[in-house]
């Protein structure tokens, strides 16, 4: 396979999980996860950075300067960019001629929510992968739940307020619902239990300041699952 593919639809997880069966099926290999991609000669991930809302055309033009290369241990050359709807305009037009005639020995690879969040002239030049979408209920609970975040360490807390906090924030107040509701149904089987009651009321504290207020919100969260008992 080669040349640009858009991948779409699902939650976060599934697509990155659908980007390492595309590369370990290109080149044989068993990796597990998109970290595992990360500093492999012929593989260039764009993303996200961290603090910063949007993907650059540094970023891009970085992306399409590695491809001019042919490839050093792989037989392909992978372009993997995460997160491509917050790619900005001038970032996806800077991809246009290079996802139109990439090179024979380059597999270019874009994952977003939705193919609506990318301009046409992007979603035109790519082969499409959409993915099985799920309801919002159950693309939270796959992706993290207040019962999951009760059992991670501090550190993996925090690790995970800094993914949630990349989100759109009404994504992030949709999951803090989903901790609310998973709050109560806990409550209701153990009445006497204080702290779900606390926990409850930390994380309604929380959400009506990202509601009401320009707060941080990888603070904000992050405030909060330290708080979580």
């Amino acid at each position: 396979m080669n040349g640009s593919l858009l991948i779409f639809g699902g939650n976060k997880n599934k697509r990155e999980d659908n980007i390492i069966d595309i590369v370990n099926k290109e080149e044989s290999k068993t990796f597990e996860k998109i970290k595992d991609l990360e500093g492999k000669p012929d593989i260039h991930i764009v993303t996200l950075q961290e603090k910063e809302k949007s993907i650059g055309i540094s970023q891009t033009r970085e992306g399409t300067k590695f491809l001019r290369e042919r490839p050093f241990s792989y037989n392909k050359k992978f372009l993997i960019i995460l997160n491509s709807e917050k790619l900005t305009t001038q970032a996806q037009n800077s991809l246009l001629k290079t996802l139109e005639e990439p090179p024979s020995y380059a597999l270019i690879i874009l994952s977003a929510k939705t193919q609506n969040s990318l301009l046409e002239t992007i979603v035109s030049r790519c082969k499409m992968i959409s993915l099985k979408s799920e309801n919002k209920d159950e693309e939270i609970e796959s992706e993290v739940s207040l019962k999951k975040i009760l059992k991670m360490s501090l550190g993996e807390r925090l690790d995970i307020c800094s993914e949630i906090s990349k989100e759109e924030k009404e994504y992030v107040l949709e999951i803090l619902e989903k901790w609310v509701g998973e709050g109560r149904e806990l409550l209701l089987k153990n009445p006497k239990d204080a702290t779900n009651v606390k926990n409850i009321k930390r994380i309604i504290e929380i959400k009506n300041d990202l509601e009401n207020t320009n707060v941080n919100v990888r603070l904000s969260l992050e405030a909060l699952v330290l708080s979580l008992t």
